[in-house]
Formats: structure tokens, C-alpha cells, sequence
């Protein structure tokens, strides 16, 4: 058995070390156009704080580890067409033979057509090259002011890069609130209100017209001229499917996987940021291009390519962060995607604290519970907090994957010590509020 990988990031590098435990004896060769395996790009906004010291400290193995697990690297190679009825992939270093294959090709930057957005002094933050690039430009033109163009989770974390780094910053977002696709207004307000605190200003509903001068002068937002002298353009991600649609795999704004994570063709799986998967509340077909869910899909086509028959399960997006000393944790759908997609739902919020009100050091924590109304189930939640908000929204999440109601939210059983946490947990008190509601 021959497996062939194009794309060495998260997808492509854990589904060659997933295969490889599952099966000693088979050729496993990865193609990859960058020169590492596996790096984190989440961790690339606190390289460029300086937060993480190295940027080859976010790199997962060395290639000699995957080397030693007798996997065949192709990097520093871009594969050019897939040859399907051969099976071979045709790359600018030759031509490899595969029994099957798999897409891991990620994402890019999405780049919107703005007057002056190729100008020198104009950055997209999605890998290690971009924080290199970042890096040396700080060190050279020493700028003063950063505009960063888009509040979804790259920005923000881009912003207080920045903004740690000395530079002031100024965040603009065309739709009404920062992170909108994982929190509703009433939530991203918190976390606005947080990062005006720190001093990084916002505006809202407005775009960036102009990108002027270069190296970067100034920027046309509206109607107002504002100076900057250093852009990040952080307005989300493409799917990298131009390789499988040459080939004439079906796509969509992903490339199209059944619950096996097969292709249209079956000896060709897709995976990671590329592919397309199942929301778990709607049904429909999703991008999910978070880690978690590429090691997740490695893990599953690696036992398939292998013969298995795993089927890969709907995703809820769950996500996290940290700005500054602010977590925000997500899943699900929030309450005005689920108002534009027509689901009656019954929400549920809390705002306390961490701790027990007479224990010191308690921090504000926010708990908005979204359930679907025709059947209780818990379908979104988003949390915003001083602290302990992974665990908090791990555990909805899981409950949620559960098909958990707003009863066994409400009823559940959780933990409690004074320095650690309140008696009736903020979860069970936001399910309660719902629970009233539904009675």
C-alpha cells in the first residue's frame, strides 16, 4: 500500500503519523511546498508578541522524526496536477504514484481586492514566512501605528501582538461587532470593552478603501484618512481547492468529503482546512478550519485509507483564546445565526464570578447557554471570563455532543472548593434561566 499526502501542516502530518501506527509495512510519502512538517499557526500571533521566543519553537517534530518513522518527505515541492486515472501526482520534482491519496492542502489568506493592499508594509499572518517578514519589517521602519483589517480571531490576536509590542493599534471590522461568527453582540461587547481598556480602538461597519503609499502612509477607511504605517490583513481564510477541482474532484467553498471523508473519487480522501464536513446542529455542509478538527480528520481517514470504515462526526467549531488576560471560549450557533437560518431557540445567560463572592481573587465570567427550542438540546454556548473558561466551555461542549438538554445542563453534577469555584456553577445557573424560560 502506497499513501501519498500533499500538505505537510496539521492534516497531512498527523494523518502520515496516525498511518504509520496503524500500519508498519506501508509507503507513506508526504508532499509538501513548505520546508518544515507540522507547525502550529495558532501559536504564530505569540511568536510575533514574542511570547513564544523562537519561531522553531512552535515546529511539532524536527523531519528527522518522521524520517525515523520510515516516512518519505517530499517538502520544498508543489504539486502541480493529480493524474487520476494513472494515480500519480505530478509535482515540479517528478511524478509519485500513489494507491491513495490524500488532500491535505489547508488554506491561504484571503486578500481582498483593495487599492494598495500589495504595498510594502502590508501583512497577512498565516505562516511562519509571514512572521519572519512581520518581524524584520518592526525591526527596519520601526512603525508607530498598526491597522488591522478584520476582528475575527487572527486580528485580535494580531492586534495585541501589536499592541504589546508598542505599537498603537486600531481594528476595523465591516460587519457590526468583533468576532462575528463565534459571539453574539451582547458577548463581543465584553470582549470590546476588555480591548478598549488596553487601548486598541475599533470601527465598526466601515471598510478599507485605500491602502496608501509605500511603505505604508496612511489608510482610507470610509470617508476619513488615517495614518498607519503598518498593515495586517486579517479578513479570514480560502480553502486551497484548485488542486482537486483540476482534477475534477467536486468542490464547493471546500472540497467535498462524505462522512468518510472520501472524496468523489474513493481512493482520494480530503482533509483539514480544505475539506468540507457537517455542522452539527444543521446538517449542512461546513468549513471547519480549526487544528483540533484536522487532527481529528487525520485520525479518521488514516483508518480508512487503511481499509477501515470510521465515519467522521459533525462539528460544533469549538473554539478558544486568550487577549491579554480575557478568555473566550465558543461552539455551536449563536443567537443571530440562528435567527438569519430561521431555529427558534431559548437562551440562557449568567455573568458572576469564578469564585464564591466572600472568597478574594474571584474574576468576572459571562455564560450564554443557546438551546434549540423544539427539542432543549444545547446547541451553542459562548463564554467570557477572567479564567477557568476552557474547562467550562470543554464541558458544555462535550455535553452538546451528547445531545445533552437544558435539564441535564441544569441538573448536572459539578465540582466545587471555595479557592476554585462557586457552589452552583455559572453553567448550571445560565441552564436555569433558560430552563424558567422553556417552563
Amino acid at each position: 500500500m502506497r499513501l501519498v499526502v500533499i500538505g505537510s501542516g496539521t492534516a497531512g502530518s498527523n494523518f502520515a503519523l496516525f498511518a504509520r501506527k496503524l500500519d508498519r509495512k506501508a509507503e507513506i510519502i508526504v508532499i509538501g511546498k513548505e520546508k518544515t512538517m507540522q507547525y502550529s499557526p495558532c501559536a504564530l500571533p505569540f511568536v510575533l508578541s514574542g511570547k513564544i521566543p523562537k519561531l522553531d519553537n512552535i515546529i511539532v517534530f524536527p523531519n528527522e522524526f518522521y524520517e525515523k518513522q520510515k516516512i518519505q518527505l517530499m517538502l520544498d515541492t508543489e504539486a502541480k496536477a493529480i493524474d487520476r486515472e494513472k494515480k500519480v501526482v505530478i509535482t515540479d520534482k517528478g511524478e509519485v504514484n500513489y494507491d491513495k491519496l490524500i488532500l491535505a492542502v489547508g488554506s491561504k489568506a484571503f486578500v481582498p481586492p483593495i487599492k494598495g493592499v500589495e504595498a510594502d508594509g502590508v501583512f497577512t499572518l498565516k505562516s511562519m514566512d509571514d512572521v519572519k517578514k512581520i518581524k524584520a519589517y518592526i525591526e527596519e521602519k520601526k512603525p508607530k501605528r498598526a491597522v488591522v483589517i478584520g476582528a475575527g480571531l487572527i486580528g485580535l490576536e494580531g492586534a495585541v501582538a501589536f499592541k504589546e509590542l508598542g505599537l498603537d493599534v486600531l481594528v476595523v471590522e465591516l460587519l457590526p461587532h468583533l468576532l462575528p461568527t463565534m459571539l453574539d453582540k451582547d458577548t463581543a461587547s465584553i470582549v470590546q470593552k476588555h480591548l478598549e481598556e488596553k487601548d486598541i480602538e475599533f470601527k465598526f461597519g466601515v471598510g478599507v478603501g485605500e491602502i496608501i503609499g509605500s511603505p505604508v502612509k496612511a489608510v482610507k477607511i470610509g470617508e476619513e484618512e488615517i495614518e498607519a504605517d503598518l498593515v495586517l490583513v486579517a479578513t479570514g481564510v480560502r480553502a486551497n481547492v484548485e488542486l482537486a477541482k483540476r482534477a475534477g474532484l467536486e468542490v464547493n467553498r471546500g472540497i467535498i468529503v462524505d462522512e468518510y471523508l472520501r472524496t468523489s473519487d474513493p481512493d482520494i480522501y480530503a482533509i483539514g482546512d480544505c475539506a468540507e464536513v457537517f455542522d452539527a446542529v444543521t446538517g449542512e455542509r461546513m468549513l471547519s478550519q480549526l487544528g483540533t478538527t484536522a487532527v481529528r480528520m487525520a485520525k479518521v481517514a488514516a483508518i480508512n485509507a487503511l481499509g477501515g470504515e470510521e465515519k467522521f462526526r459533525p462539528v460544533f467549531n469549538t473554539a478558544i483564546t486568550e487577549l491579554f488576560d480575557l478568555e473566550i471560549g465558543t461552539f455551536g450557533m449563536t443567537q443571530e445565526r440562528a435567527k438569519r437560518e430561521g431555529i427558534d431557540i431559548v437562551v440562557g445567560k449568567f455573568k458572576g464570578s469564578t469564585k464564591p463572592e466572600y472568597f478574594p481573587g474571584g474574576k468576572p465570567i459571562t455564560v450564554k447557554a443557546i438551546f434549540r427550542k423544539e427539542d432543549k438540546r444545547l446547541i451553542g454556548a459562548q463564554i467570557v471570563g477572567g479564567e477557568r473558561v476552557w474547562g467550562r466551555i470543554m464541558a458544555l461542549s462535550f455535553a452538546a455532543q451528547k445531545g445533552a438538554t437544558v435539564e441535564d445542563i441544569a441538573y448536572g453534577e459539578t465540582a466545587y472548593a471555595p479557592p476554585i469555584s462557586p457552589t452552583i456553577d455559572p453553567i448550571t445557573v445560565a441552564a436555569e434561566m433558560a430552563l424558567r424560560k422553556f417552563k
